[in-house]
């Protein structure tokens, strides 16, 4: 089972801004989702752990995996280039929505953000197929690991948050 973890909340998620490749901290509520989230996981014997090389992530995976740990920056957030740190307002999603599919504003490109995405996952459907792996992202970055192993929805929306901040979804693999 893949255990697919979002790190819990920043002071940029609960001021709702842009946080993307951005560095952040987990707050305190943050930390203390994942105090939660260790407790939950605390009877699973995980074969492999990969890790988001942002520091809210990295925080998030030492308080529940103590072991080794592939940080891998092919699963940092998106880049939201201009947009980084401004209020993500549905008005201001849209035209972000709009910009990462020309990669304009300075964003990264969905097709290079997807691709880099899956360039993990096939590491671990090659590698770690029936094993426990626990990864821990962002929520962009659960939604491309979502779809690519359990395919792509037709009512597909990559802004259709997956996993909501310091919780886990299970997938088959």
């Amino acid at each position: 089972m893949i255990y697919l973890v979002r790190h819990g909340q920043t002071d940029w998620n609960l001021f709702r801004k842009f946080n993307g490749s951005t560095d952040s901290f987990l707050n305190k509520t943050g930390i203390e989702q994942a105090e939660n989230l260790a407790e939950q996981l605390k009877d699973i014997n995980f074969d492999a752990c990969f890790c988001s090389t942002l520091t809210r992530a990295k925080q998030y995976c030492e308080i529940i995996f103590k072991e080794t740990v592939f940080f891998d920056d092919r699963l940092t957030e998106i880049g939201c280039g201009e947009f980084e740190g401004t209020d993500e307002t549905a008005e201001m999603m849209q035209v972000f929505m709009q910009a990462i599919y020309t990669g304009e504003k300075g964003t990264e490109t969905y097709q290079a953000f997807i691709k880099r995405n899956c360039e993990v996952c096939d590491i671990i459907a090659e590698k770690y197929s029936e094993k426990n792996v626990l990864v821990i992202t962002h929520s962009a970055n659960a939604s491309v690991i979502d779809y690519y192993f359990k395919g792509k929805p037709k009512d597909y929306n990559f802004g259709k948050r997956i996993v909501e901040q310091g919780k886990f979804t299970l997938i088959e693999n």
